[in-house]
């Protein structure tokens, strides 16, 4: 009688024993991945506007040359195991990724042209983005742009402009009541 059961435990458990085990893999953070690192940092130019001890906005931009937008795509079909129709977007466009934080939440939403306004100065123009596009879900941005936490809000600026080779000079100029920046790459 104890054979009987014996029997089934034992296969049961050799069953539990041999079946194997999942693969897992877990991404590289944005500043291990030295490849996308390198190139990230190239393009990206960080501001802090503080006015009387006070923080009144956080800006990382990012500017979309063809190296970051190389290493972007990788690295993102590494991670999703898909291709990023935004990246695509980008690719045909002169385009910036930001990176918002601050405090007031009225000044959140870059988009809102009554708040904001933005210019970018290339080859003696002035032009004004032909769309800002907000980066949702968060989470799925989260692995290329180490500054994205839970209070920032992240956009990406299009202006209808071929891109260039990515040396081309070029100022961004993001302004707000809470003050402004002005990204020269």
């Amino acid at each position: 009688m104890q054979t009987r059961g014996l029997v089934p435990l034992l296969f049961l458990l050799t069953a539990c024993l041999s079946s194997p085990e999942p693969e897992v893999n877990y991404p590289l953070a944005a500043h291990e991945d030295k490849p996308y690192f390198q190139a990230y940092e190239a393009a990206s130019v960080k501001y802090d506007v503080i006015h009387n001890f006070e923080t009144r906005f956080k800006a990382q931009i990012t500017r979309v040359t063809p190296a970051f937008q190389q290493a972007l795509t990788q690295r993102y079909a590494h991670i999703w195991n898909e291709p990023q129709p935004l990246i695509q977007d980008a690719a045909a466009k002169t385009a910036f990724f930001v990176t918002i934080y601050t405090a007031n939440q009225e000044l959140e939403n870059v988009a809102d042209a009554d708040l904001w306004n933005i210019q970018l100065q290339v080859s003696g123009q002035t032009l004004k983005p032909s769309a800002i596009k907000k980066l949702k879900p968060k989470e799925r941005w989260q692995p290329f742009f180490p500054e994205i936490n839970h209070w920032s809000r992240e956009f990406l600026l299009l202006f209808d402009r071929q891109p260039d080779n990515g040396t081309e000079p070029m100022k961004l100029t993001l302004s707000s009541p809470d003050g402004s920046v002005r990204a020269e790459w």
